[in-house]
């Protein structure tokens, strides 16, 4: 055999090859497989899947390249871009709940529930779709063998602990809603992802988000606890079908039965958008009877009906990115504009 370049074993689902000059060899079960450009290329009954082993890029950039490479992969555990959102949405919550911002200490108190919390969630997630995530995605942390599958149970306690121990110091029911945030984000990890119920959770969580951060700085209204679960439904589903649609495909290989996998891409963004624009319509026409003005909850509804419309005329466009963002928005002034 000739001089290894950067030699190392790679198993993925029963396929051990070795990397030689720029070449893998190997042999298991009649799989092919080549390294191209950095990625695997793996032959299957006639399906080529392409598993992802490096990035070019860090490849050339040698060791340092390598180096940051392994860090962006191991971080990814802990799904940072969502997990900052949701975070950077409860402390407006918390904020829009008092109509003003909280003392830097209350904020970073804040951050210490929430963004553990959705840490968490994050590390449970991957754990419990490795045999997913083998085939549609392979660069992933835990799949790739950049970190090993017993980090992440210990992220996720980590961060469950961590995250209610912070909202166990606040006022009551702040604990209590915090946990629902979390048994929601399990409930969708180990058992409700790939069945018809995968958008309850989103429900849940959409819902508790504002009651916690109204009730961790002692604004929670029962005008607030009745009207968020209400207006927060159709959001959710939206939510949930945009976040779901890149996965359709994979979902299907693997069995599953979630609510976009049974509606398909085409009408799952579809539903999508139209449940996006329904909430903002609803929240503008609910406005008057939660006693607030109708200016600015119609502002806050123009970044939501623009996503909506822009993702419309742009199929091609991952819908979540986008309408995230503008709901986060929505929320923030909808609590502003209670009175």
């Amino acid at each position: 055999m000739s001089r290894l370049t950067r030699a190392g074993w790679h198993r993925t689902d029963g396929f051990i090859g070795l990397a030689c000059d720029g070449q893998a060899v190997g042999r298991s079960l009649c799989q092919v497989c080549a390294l191209e450009g950095g990625r695997w290329r793996l032959e299957r009954g006639g399906e080529t899947v392409s598993l992802l082993r490096m990035s070019p890029s860090a490849e050339r950039d040698g060791a340092g390249g390598v180096r940051l490479h392994t860090l962006k992969t191991a971080a990814a555990l802990l799904h940072p871009g969502p997990s900052l959102l949701v975070t950077a949405c409860f402390v407006a919550a918390a904020a829009a709940a008092r109509h003003r911002l909280p003392d830097p200490v209350t904020t970073l108190r804040l951050v210490g529930i929430m963004l553990p919390l959705q840490f968490a969630i994050g590390a449970l997630n991957d754990l419990c779709d490795q045999d997913v995530d083998r085939l549609a995605k392979p660069g992933k942390p835990l799949v790739s063998g950049v970190l090993h599958p017993a980090v992440a149970p210990s992220a996720a306690a980590a961060g469950f602990a961590l995250g209610l121990g912070v909202a166990a110091t606040f006022p009551l029911p702040t604990l209590p809603l915090a946990a629902a945030c979390a048994a929601a984000g399990v409930a969708y990890d180990l058992a409700l992802k790939r069945g018809i119920l995968s958008w309850l959770p989103f429900w849940v969580g959409f819902a508790c988000l504002p009651l916690t951060a109204g009730a961790a700085v002692q604004h929670l209204t029962v005008r607030v606890a009745l009207a968020a679960p209400l207006l927060a439904l159709a959001l959710a589903l939206s939510i949930q079908l945009a976040n779901a649609a890149p996965d359709i495909d994979s979902d299907r290989r693997s069995g599953s039965a979630g609510l976009a996998v049974r509606l398909g891409p085409r009408w799952s963004r579809r539903l999508s958008l139209g449940l996006a624009a329904l909430t903002a319509v609803a929240v503008t026409l609910t406005a008057p009877a939660l006693g607030q003005p109708i200016s600015p909850v119609a502002l806050g509804t123009l970044p939501l009906l623009a996503a909506s419309g822009l993702l419309a005329l742009r199929p091609d466009w991952r819908p979540f990115p986008v309408l995230a963002p503008a709901a986060g928005i929505l929320a923030a002034a909808w609590l502003l504009a209670l009175p």
